[in-house]
């Protein structure tokens, strides 16, 4: 009769704990990481009673939780990438919408500038025509600093984000190095673990894996240690180590204002570096490779084009006179060879994006004065003595960096030969040595030649004459006033001329590199590499939008998997209600005719 009541009550503690279980999995159907819950039970060790064993009901055993390691380390892994990869297209976006933009980017400015060079060539001496010069070289100049103020906001909004994300982590750290200690001290054993708790900590590293990839080793006692970057520690059980955001130096000693990544070691001030190349993923993975590759490319090549663009012009200027004749003083803009130098000499990345960051914030125009245009050739030539032979213009074209740019000496004497009949009709003497005269294959109509100092210089002639003659070929150092309206435009249409000149060596890569070798032979004018750096942002966006595409489709894949595995099913639950209560019911049953038995027996004495 006892053991009728014990297992009478020992199933309806079973199905008691079975309905809180199933109660409990339905108020969490909406609790972000819920593992649903069940019971396990089995039946109690039997009694031998001579004839055979009798049960003796069942035995609770423990709660334990739906629960995949594999698939979870699946979905942290996921979210890692797809939160980094949502981070770089968000940035990406906003530098593709800068520089693409035809009403902020470069290509239409750089495009004003160069026509009002062309409609200052017919009419070289209008002050108006100089004027409109200077202006669209200001307007030039102000939309390169636009540009740098846009992106360093655009940059420092990333910097802002590691930072907040830095704070985010050790935040999680705590809690999870909290939920160690917290679930060490309420275990009882493998089987017998705080279910909800151990809910909590996985939610908190898939949370902790949206704003740094972080793996997970689980130690013999059950608590999480969780390592990133390259396997730095960030909760080792109960310890949580400090991550920290520096700038400049140790990490970046050739760029004060570059971030990176360090952990600090607990009860010390010793920190270890994470390379941000190695962080794996996460929002502060994607910030920053957008701020150390995208970022840094963008505003390197824009710092490149400012420099030898102002280097190019101001070369060919300082070959040339102003309005009064008299030579060049000074550049057009800044003299930027000192940035170049320093982004040459750099041995970071980092360190060669500040040095072209600084060239980009520092291009502005100096000259102010439209009469100092140095739009004239800075070099004559004599007229002939017989004939109708002219130099109808003669210039010099400028050397780009890093060779020297000299101007044509007064001695010693340079001399066109003429040699009626001749292919080409002209030779030509430098100091008594011969020089090459060659044919423009560019430009029709102009010849060509480099002396051995350097210079080099162009021009055309027209008529001819009967006898040979030798037309010297002298600086020119001035005009007298009378005469300055008929100063040429030589110098400025070689100005000009930069429009398709090409300036601009190839970006190495994105990574290792902004900067070319010295010397590297220059493929690309202007306007098409500013074309080359809008197409290499809007290729990168595509790439990671189509990363990010692929990374969504598989994060949605393998939550779904996790929710039918793990999840509630409200309908299942239900069930299992109904299922449990007619086992209560029935267990209670058992319990009523025990009773009813002993009852029976009781009055059988009487």
């Amino acid at each position: 009769m006892g053991n009728m009541f014990g297992i009478g009550i020992s199933g309806l503690n079973a199905a008691r704990a079975a309905l809180d279980i199933t109660s409990h999995n339905i108020s969490n159907v909406n609790t972000e990481g819920y593992n649903r819950q069940r019971l396990s039970q089995s039946a109690a060790t039997p009694l031998f009673e001579g004839y055979g064993f009798i049960g003796r009901g069942v035995d609770l055993n423990s709660v334990s939780r739906l629960y995949d390691g594999f698939m979870e380390r699946q979905l942290q892994n996921v979210t890692a990438t797809n939160s980094g990869l949502d981070a770089q297209a968000t940035a990406l976006n906003d530098i593709d919408n800068l520089v693409s933009d035809g009403n902020a980017g470069i290509s239409n400015v750089l495009q004003g500038f160069y026509s009002s060079l062309q409609t200052l060539g017919t009419q070289p001496s209008s002050i108006p025509a100089r004027q409109s010069v200077v202006s669209q070289a200001q307007a030039l100049a102000g939309r390169f600093q636009s540009m740098n103020s846009r992106l360093n906001e655009l940059g420092n909004g990333l910097v802002n984000q590691i930072s907040s994300s830095v704070e985010t982590i050790n935040g999680y750290a705590q809690q999870i190095s909290d939920l160690n200690k917290q679930i060490a001290s309420q275990g009882q054993g493998d089987d017998r673990q705080p279910s909800d708790l151990l809910d909590q900590r996985d939610n908190l590293v898939r949370n902790l894996n949206k704003v740094i990839k972080a793996d997970l080793v689980v130690g013999s006692d059950g608590m999480y240690n969780v390592f990133i970057g390259q396997g730095q520690p960030l909760v080792l059980g109960e310890t949580k180590y400090d991550v920290v955001m520096t700038r400049g130096a140790p990490a970046q000693p050739e760029d004060p204002a570059a971030p990176s990544i360090s952990v600090k070691i607990p009860g010390t001030n010793n920190f270890t570096a994470i390379d941000s190349t190695l962080l794996g993923g996460g929002t502060i993975a994607g910030a920053m490779t957008t701020l150390n590759t995208d970022l840094a490319r963008v505003q390197s090549d824009l710092g490149r084009m400012a420099i030898e663009f102002s280097d190019a012009v101001n070369r060919q200027h300082s070959l040339g006179v102003d309005l009064n004749g008299a030579p060049a003083t000074g550049g057009v803009f800044t003299d930027l060879s000192a940035q170049r130098t320093a982004a040459q000499a750099a041995t970071t990345p980092a360190g060669q994006a500040k040095a072209l960051r600084d060239a980009l914030g520092n291009f502005s125009l100096v000259l102010q004065d439209p009469a100092k245009l140095a739009i004239s050739s800075g070099v004559q030539a004599a007229k002939a003595t017989s004939g109708t032979l002219a130099i109808s213009s003669i210039w010099q074209v400028s050397n780009l960096s890093p060779a020297a740019n000299p101007t044509l000496p007064a001695a010693p004497a340079l001399t066109l030969d003429y040699t009626p009949g001749s292919t080409p009709p002209f030779g030509a003497t430098f100091g008594g040595a011969p020089v090459t005269v060659t044919q423009s294959t560019t430009q029709s109509g102009v010849y060509q030649l480099t002396l051995a100092s350097g210079q080099n210089l162009a021009f055309k002639f027209e008529g001819s004459s009967a006898v040979a003659q030798s037309l010297l070929v002298s600086p020119r150092t001035g005009v007298p006033p009378d005469q300055a309206a008929q100063l040429d435009n030589s110098n400025l249409l070689e100005m000009g001329r930069l429009q398709t000149r090409p300036l601009m060596a190839p970006t190495p890569n994105s990574t290792t590199t902004f900067m070319p070798a010295v010397g590297a032979t220059p493929t690309a004018n202007i306007q098409s590499f500013y074309g080359q750096a809008v197409s290499y942002v809007g290729s990168r966006a595509q790439v990671v939008q189509v990363g990010q595409k692929a990374q969504a489709a598989a994060l949605q894949e393998i939550s779904l998997k996790r929710e039918s595995f793990s999840g509630v099913n409200l309908d299942e639950e239900a069930a299992n209600l109904l299922r449990y209560q007619q086992a209560y019911q029935a267990a209670s049953k058992v319990i009523q005719v025990a009773q009813d038995m002993f009852k029976s027996l009781l009055e059988l004495g009487r």
